[in-house]
């Protein structure tokens, strides 16, 4: 090995064992060519995730929807409770399916 690329290869040696901190935010070009391509696929023609999009807010609202509607009608039952003639036949019902 000659010196140039002993030096060469002290060098390249030593500068791997710097330690450079991670920058706290990307590059403003790397965000904006990243905001750029996002905007693009968003404007893509025939993309399923479009037209599912809308049916999937339905349902997750309509799945909310239902569960509230469930919570009123079972904390009502639990203010209600039971009148005394139907608790007498639902003991009588579960004592007559005892084995």
């Amino acid at each position: 090995m000659n010196p140039t690329n002993r030096t060469l290869a002290r060098l390249l040696k030593s500068a791997s064992r710097v330690c450079r901190p991670l920058p706290k935010r990307a590059p403003f070009a790397v965000e904006s060519r990243i905001v750029a391509q996002w905007r693009a696929l968003a404007a893509a023609p025939g993309d399923v995730m479009h037209f599912l999009l809308p049916s999937l807010r339905r349902a997750a609202l309509c799945a909310c929807l239902l569960m509230l509607i469930s919570m009123v009608f079972g904390y009502r039952a639990l203010l209600n409770g039971e009148n005394d003639e139907t608790a007498i036949a639902n003991s009588a019902l579960d004592l007559s399916l005892l084995p």
